[in-house]
């Protein structure tokens, strides 16, 4: 028992606490950010859900810290990867119906949880099962992941979960399963030829990918370079979100003040608690206030990178660099797409946009990044002796 409670001890001291701090930090100024920005609701019911995920998140974290990655996955790797699978056919299940009305959705990547009623995106978690099953496989595979027979596993691999979300037209989530697989295999020392050459290909596939896209997707992409190419359809919220961001300032016009952010109608500012909260920011705290993010942003990931250095195995290197990956990619995007200089493609604001499964599923991610750190010693019976 006692050996057991210093065990635990030790796990806790382990605990990068300066992480921890700066995503608790992120989460409360989201919250904030969800509370005004959905004020005109009139209900306290997204700042609930928020809530409620950032606390259950909080746990789980907690939970996944303790929990040794290495002993996991040495036994489950497999079942974790089938999950992530699992999960991404359900929002496709649940669409059947729709598609025998021959009403389906042009973007399905989400169901209704029917006891709670609230929305549930099974990708926001999969990027984090993918992450681990993933970093596992090349783990496995040491230094042999350039070699012909490991190439294809890794693309047959990481090609059936991209797979699944372009069914489900999800095509922000698509592009970010493409950059952890890229980074992580990048991270385990894959060729530059290989990287050079899924770029060359990726090149002169494009006008055929292009064909693929539905018009919603194309108009989507074009607004995000030139909003006001269509200032009234889809670069109208674009145009907005940045009309909120010069309202503010460099001070911001204060929590609750903003013209744009407190307007009764919806459709005066589209999406301003979720793809767009950076609007929100820009205009209540100005642009001191999008500072105060991107430096705790940042201070999460360098903490990330700084674990990944220091991770026990180098799988785990590689995990550390999937989360960091996720965060990194997700905030360059929204603020690009917010600023209207990149395409616009439904992604989240890490810990500011509203969400309760983005939320939980973020701090999944980092709890898998703890539990790297809380086990990157070896165990006594693995010491080397002298």
């Amino acid at each position: 028992m006692i050996r057991r409670e210093n065990s635990f001890l030790q796990t806790v001291k382990q605990l990068d606490f300066v992480l921890i701090l700066a995503v608790i930090a992120l989460t409360i100024y989201g919250l904030v950010c969800v509370s005004t920005a959905t004020a005109y609701h009139g209900t306290n019911r997204n700042v609930i859900v928020q809530l409620f995920g950032a606390v259950l998140g909080f746990t789980v974290m907690i939970v996944f810290a303790l929990i040794d990655y290495d002993m996991l996955l040495k036994k489950f790797w497999i079942p974790i990867f089938v999950l992530g699978l699992v999960l991404l056919s359900l929002p496709l299940l649940s669409s059947i119906p729709s598609m025998l009305r021959g009403s389906l959705a042009s973007n399905k990547n989400w169901i209704t949880l029917p006891i709670l009623n609230v929305d549930f995106q099974p990708s926001e978690f999969v990027k984090f099962t993918f992450i681990l099953s993933f970093g596992y496989l090349l783990g496995k595979l040491k230094d042999d992941t350039n070699r012909l027979k490991s190439v294809l596993l890794i693309l047959l691999f990481s090609g059936a979960t991209i797979f699944f979300v372009l069914l489900e037209k999800d095509l922000g989530a698509a592009v970010v399963f493409v950059i952890i697989f890229v980074v992580m295999w990048f991270t385990a020392k894959m060729s530059l030829w290989y990287l050079a050459g899924g770029l060359a290909t990726f090149a002169i596939a494009t006008p055929f990918l292009w064909g693929f896209l539905d018009d919603y997707q194309k108009k989507r992409i074009l607004v995000g370079f030139d909003p006001t190419s269509d200032p009234t359809g889809y670069g109208y919220q674009v145009l907005q979100t940045m009309r909120a961001m010069q309202n503010g300032g460099f001070f911001g016009m204060g929590y609750g003040h903003g013209m744009l952010t407190h307007a009764a109608a919806k459709s005066v500012f589209p999406a301003r608690e979720t793809d767009m909260v950076l609007g929100v920011m820009g205009e209540e705290f100005g642009f001191i206030g999008i500072i105060i993010y991107i430096v705790l942003i940042s201070v999460v990931i360098f903490r990330i990178l700084r674990i990944a250095r220091q991770a026990r195995f180098e799988y785990g290197s590689y995990i550390c660099a999937g989360v960091a990956a996720v965060l990194i990619f997700q905030t360059v995007e929204n603020i690009g797409m917010c600023l209207g200089m990149l395409p616009v493609i439904g992604l989240t604001l890490p810990f500011i946009s509203y969400g309760g499964s983005s939320i939980l599923s973020l701090y999944i991610g980092i709890g898998i990044v703890m539990s790297v750190r809380t086990h990157r010693q070896k165990y006594y019976f693995e010491r080397d002796v002298v």
